[in-house]
């Protein structure tokens, strides 16, 4: 039985008018997730991810971006792979990102370990030049209903 207590953040946008969202790759686990982390017990939700968001991407809070004050969602669920792996419970909250300046969304673009990905591809479980999409992504897709927000 494995926990994971973090949050994750939500970057949206549109492109050929179809919502996308930025996947990060994880190269522990070779596989796209969104970018996001765990939590050490002392954090709260949004500091774990402005931290984060500076190591990972180097973009300076309240600089470059900004985090809504409230959680997008909170989510508490466990997931069962299959039947023979054991339960994996996860609490997470995600929360939405607001760029600053031109400058932060040029450093997620053209920052090759990121993706923008599409609600098939979730689906699908790959990008269309077939790397993997986490599981989790799909499961925070439904859960958290982010077909039906917009930005």
């Amino acid at each position: 039985m494995s926990n994971f207590v973090g949050s994750f953040i939500l970057f949206q946008t549109s492109i050929d008018q179809k919502l996308h969202w930025l996947a990060h790759w994880n190269y522990e686990r070779q596989e796209f997730m969104l970018p996001g982390a765990k939590k050490k017990p002392f954090e709260t939700f949004q500091h774990c991810l402005i931290y984060e968001l500076e190591k990972t991407f180097e973009l300076a809070p309240f600089d470059d971006f900004i985090l809504s004050q409230e959680p997008l969602t909170h989510l508490a669920f466990s997931n069962k792979p299959t039947p023979s792996e054991s339960s994996e419970h996860y609490i997470i909250e995600l929360f939405t990102f607001q760029e600053l300046q031109d400058s932060a969304r040029k450093i997620l673009d053209d920052d090759l370990r990121n993706r923008w990905i599409n609600e098939q591809e979730i689906e699908a479980g790959s990008t269309l030049d077939a790397f993997p999409i986490a599981d989790l992504f799909r499961s925070l897709f439904h859960k958290a209903k982010l077909a039906n927000r917009l930005s």
